[in-house]
């Protein structure tokens, strides 16, 4: 399969940052990245369910799952999830996970992620983006608004219909 890769960007802190697309049959290759991610944000992590809900997000193209990688090492990753917004009229996006290795933050690889994926789905007629973040993890939510997401004060329900 081939790969897409969005983004070769040179940052001042570190080597070039690239972004490069993950396809289903690397999704194994991420779990251990996305079990830190869960481990961090104390949820429980299901590596079957994991494999099984991004494989189908790939396969119906509902989403993209993205590599982080500094020279050729995979850093951290990132998973856009697509949908469609009433209220912005049109292609809405995601960013439903975004990890860094620890060793990695501070030097500018999720700015740069953020900003390549943004500018990608923009290119592919996107015109909203959200994330979300927890409550504690104040350096996520100065990193989002400093790259001009905004904090909508809408508190996130969620309804779980079915364990999957």
């Amino acid at each position: 399969m081939n790969k897409t890769h969005i983004c070769t960007t040179s940052l001042s802190k570190i080597e070039a940052v690239k972004i490069i697309s993950c396809p289903a049959d690397e999704i194994d290759a991420m779990l251990p990245l996305a079990e830190q991610y869960y481990h961090e944000d104390k949820l429980p992590f299901d590596a079957a369910r994991f494999q099984r809900a991004l494989a189908t997000a790939l396969a119906q193209d509902r989403g993209s799952a993205w590599w982080l990688c500094v020279a050729g090492e995979h850093v951290g990753y990132a998973l856009m999830m697509d949908g469609w917004s009433i209220e912005f009229g049109g292609l809405s996006t995601t960013l439903d996970e975004i990890f860094v290795l620890p060793r990695w933050r501070g030097k500018g690889v999720a700015s740069q992620a953020i900003i390549a994926l943004r500018d990608q789905f923009a290119s592919r007629g996107g015109v909203s983006m959200s994330m979300e973040t927890t409550p504690d993890n104040l350096n996520a939510q100065k990193l989002y608004q400093r790259l001009g997401f905004a904090d909508t004060q809408r508190p996130v329900f969620r309804l779980v219909l079915k364990e999957a």
